[in-house]
């Protein structure tokens, strides 16, 4: 039994994706009306007050003024057909998913949906002879919120001046900021380099020794991975400033900028960029 064929049966019409590839490729195919999003409501908390209808208003909001969001629950019927072979393989295709990460497409045109998988019980049906005919299951994915546009990539100039951008999308995201130094060779003593990102005059800094690279042509990375909470500079952790913090941008514009010291130190030039993954709640 291979798992990585392309199968020949395509009975599926929709455009449903798991994990980036049709429901065609894993030997199944999404049932009329068998497709439900459930709702992602906000988590809201009043408090009682006497004489004041409706109570107090105690519900945490982001920076931005947007309230966190419960996980929705999505479901898809899922049936799958033809000998018993093709059948077992459809089981063992979508079972290779159950209870992992997953990403769920072609429910909405802005982007997917993330969360867990889990494979419900299969429910076989045989003719009068006994012979398999079809199998069904329902597919659950235990969903974030947001479905998750196509990473978004805006480059930044390197003379430290800011750039206006526009961030797609209706719910806050994160930005993650690279910055690819080309160094120079034999550098006796490494310099320590502050490099400074600023989204809307929120700055963030980091302290990173040039150390030299072993050849002209080497290019390192500095990551700052705001949604993580994460900075890498040469693969290895760096912390930020104590006073600064990992910014949000909230769709809409934005104006971004980023900079790094280049006269008396070891760097031949670099090139920056900031990408995003929008985020959309319907």
């Amino acid at each position: 039994m291979t798992m990585n064929r392309i199968r020949g049966l395509r009975l599926d019409k929709s455009r449903l994706t798991i994990n980036g590839r049709p429901l065609g490729d894993l030997a199944v195919f999404a049932m009329a009306g068998g497709i439900s999003i459930g709702e992602a409501e906000p988590v809201t908390m009043h408090q009682a007050i006497p004489g004041r209808s409706g109570g107090w208003d105690m519900t945490l909001d982001d920076e931005h003024g947007y309230p966190a969001m419960n996980r929705r629950e999505i479901t898809i019927r899922v049936a799958a057909t033809g000998d018993h072979m093709e059948i077992t393989e459809a089981k063992a295709l979508i079972g290779s998913h159950n209870g992992r990460e997953t990403t769920i497409g072609g429910l909405t045109e802005l982007g997917v949906y993330r969360g867990r998988l889990s494979v419900g019980a299969w429910e076989d049906t045989h003719d009068t002879a006994g012979v398999l005919q079809w199998s069904i299951c329902t597919l659950t994915l235990d969903a974030e919120p947001y479905a998750y546009g196509p990473e978004q990539r805006i480059d930044l100039p390197m003379d430290g001046k800011p750039v206006h951008a526009l961030i797609q999308g209706n719910r806050p995201t994160w930005p993650v900021f690279h910055r690819l130094v080309q160094e120079r060779a034999n550098v006796n003593m490494p310099v320590k380099v502050t490099h400074t990102f600023t989204v809307d005059g929120r700055t963030i800094r980091v302290d990173a020794p040039l150390a030299g690279a072993e050849t002209a042509e080497d290019v390192h990375e500095l990551l700052v991975d705001c949604e993580n909470r994460q900075t890498l500079w040469r693969g290895e952790p760096r912390f930020i400033h104590l006073d600064d913090d990992y910014p949000s941008m909230r769709p809409g514009p934005v104006t971004l900028g980023g900079s790094m010291p280049t006269e008396n130190v070891p760097v031949i030039g670099y090139t920056q960029y900031m990408t995003y993954t929008p985020r959309w709640l319907i």
